[in-house]
């Protein structure tokens, strides 16, 4: 029944088409100064078009257009349900990585501070920097007490080396942390 109308319906529309066109080229031919005129060769296209359409739609050497349609959803089908699987498969390894750092994503604090490091909390940095100055007491008293020199140039000389003892050492830190 569907095929009839359609039947039915390509030869209307073909009927129609070809008068339509045989009246622009009619109107054309007698009018030969006149440009062809880009509606004119626009619908002409147009034309062609669905005719195209109409014989693709049912012609015994072509097939049926619905096989193919069929066939290309068909094909489409399989491949959006690849994808998703491919995606759920891609989901699955994210929430297993996930699930290994929760630990260590649960120990962080809500923002990790990166301009500065905030030596008073931690406590192994503080005592570093007084065992420093330690050193650095004892390293001017044994310098003082052994110097051939006047005490006071050699506790001067001694507070200039560790001075630049302790920039040096200072910008290494900084470089290397």
């Amino acid at each position: 029944m569907l095929l009839k109308i359609i039947k039915h319906l390509r030869k209307h529309l073909r009927k129609h088409l070809r008068k339509h066109l045989r009246r622009m080229l009619q109107i054309r031919h007698h009018n030969r100064r006149m440009p062809a005129d880009p509606d004119i060769t626009r619908l002409q296209a147009t034309i062609t078009d669905l005719i195209a359409i109409g014989n693709s739609m049912y012609d015994p050497t072509q097939g049926s257009m619905t096989a193919a349609v069929a066939t290309r959803n068909k094909e489409l089908t399989e491949k959006k349900m690849k994808i998703q699987n491919e995606i759920k498969e891609q989901e699955s390894i994210i929430n297993r990585t996930n699930r290994d750092f929760t630990d260590v994503r649960d120990q962080l604090p809500e923002t990790i501070p990166n301009k500065s490091l905030h030596f008073m909390e931690d406590y192994t940095i503080v005592i570093l920097c007084i065992s420093y100055f330690f050193m650095i007491i004892v390293a001017l008293h044994i310098y003082v007490v052994y110097s051939t020199e006047q005490w006071t140039i050699a506790l001067l000389r001694g507070l200039f080396y560790s001075g630049m003892l302790t920039l040096i050492s200072g910008m290494i830190l900084y470089y290397i942390c």
